[in-house]
Order: C-alpha cells, then structure tokens, then sequence
C-alpha cells in the first residue's frame, strides 16, 4: 500500500450515468493541485468532476487503502494545447478542498532543478503506474478494459530521433517537448492517459512525463508518447500562483 502515494483517478460522469467511471489518471503535486494530460479534461460526452487519491483498487474497500474522493474546482488545459496532433498535452486540475497528506496521500516533486530541466533522461528507465486498460481497444479512445488495481511497469526512454523514425509512417510528428519511453509489451496503455511517468532522484521521486498518447498499446517499434514535464516547469508554476 502507498508504493505511489501521489496517482490519481480522474473520475467522469453524465446525465445517464451519475458516475464515476474512471478513465484517466493524474498525479498530486501539491496540497491543491493534480498534474494530467489535456485531452483527459476534454471528453467529448463526459464532464470530469472528480479525483480519487490514495487508492489502490478501485472497486475493493478491503484492500488496506483509505481513498479520498476530492471535487474538481476547475480544469486548466495548457492554451497551446492542439488535439489533433496531441501536442503540449498538459493539463492541471484546481481541486475544491486542500488535500490532506498522509503516508498514501503525497505529492510528486516537479523537476525544477537546472540539471534536471536539461536532462533528456534517455537510456533513463523510469516508472509509469496507473489503473489503465490493460488491452488496447481503440485508438486515442478514452476507455478500455481498465484494470481496477493499480499496476506499474519501468520502461526505458528512447531517444525522439528513434521515435521519430518510428513514427513517421504514421504521420506523426514528435516534438521536443515531447518524450517517448517503451519497448514491446511494455507500455502505458490507454487508460492511463494523463498518468505520470515517475523518475527516482535520490530520495525522490519527480514526474517527467504525462502519458499522452501512443499508435499501439505497446506495439512493437511504436514508443508511448508523453508530454515532456521539463518544458513545463514554468508554466506549471505561474499557473498555480
């Protein structure tokens, strides 16, 4: 229990369904705010109004994890969000109440430090963890057979230009604010967009990455793709003054 203290839930509902149904993931980094993708604020027939923390299994009460269940005051997309090519897929989420920290209730750091906002981290092999579809189901699709429990898998990152290799034949474009990481059958799946790729320093753990999107569910020669959290240190800091 509280192995990633700081993994959110992102929960959705509508009119049909009073909800939630889990679909994205997050990660606390700060007593007020969650760090996700865009597109997870984004869903075309679905409002996300709800985070979940310090949970392990989503559908167990029995499992040893005390969740708390926070409301969303509002969800802050980055402004040069562009979803048909997924670029700068950041997003933050204001929560109504301060979250109260607890030994499986803890915030991620932000990689602020100089040495780290200039590291690529490629060769790096950190962790991604979240609830996430275990199989694919349909591309840059927000649901999918979600695990309920929380799973983690480490995954080396690659470098853009590789990516960019494999990529291209799909028409993609990779930026560099954006990172890639996975090899076959290794991979963050669907479900666990907006999740955070999370890099021990010492000891601490940073977010680097936000799972963004990937062609396959660990396809082989096809990276996930993840926003690049280095380029958004800034932005992440004058957003939430």
């Amino acid at each position: 229990v509280g192995a990633w203290p700081w993994i959110a839930a992102l929960g959705y509902r509508s009119s049909s369904r009073p909800g939630p149904l889990w679909l994205c993931g997050g990660a606390l980094i700060s007593d007020k705010y969650i760090l996700t993708a865009a597109h997870c604020t984004k869903h075309p027939t679905l409002t996300l109004y709800l985070v979940r923390l310090g949970d392990l299994d989503l559908n167990r009460t029995d499992d040893g994890a005390t969740p708390v269940d926070v409301q969303i005051e509002r969800a802050i997309p980055h402004p040069q969000y562009n979803p048909s090519k997924y670029t700068d897929d950041v997003a933050l989420l204001l929560l109504k109440e301060t979250v109260k920290f607890s030994k499986f209730i803890q915030p991620i750091c932000v990689p602020k430090l100089p040495t780290l906002r200039s590291n690529k981290f490629v060769k790096y092999s950190p962790f991604v963890a979240g609830w996430g579809s275990i199989s694919f189901s349909e591309y840059r699709k927000m649901e999918g057979p979600s695990s309920t429990a929380l799973m983690e898998v480490q995954i080396p990152i690659v470098d853009n230009v590789q990516c960019n290799n494999s990529y291209w034949t799909k028409g993609t474009q990779i930026v560099p604010r954006q990172l890639c990481a996975g090899r076959s059958g290794k991979d963050a799946c669907q479900g666990d967009s907006g999740g955070p790729m999370m890099l021990p320093q010492g000891p601490a753990y940073y977010i680097i990455g936000v799972v963004s999107y990937g062609f396959r569910c660990a396809e082989a020669g096809f990276p996930g793709i993840y926003s690049r959290v280095t380029e958004y240190t800034d932005w992440i800091a004058n957003t939430m003054t």
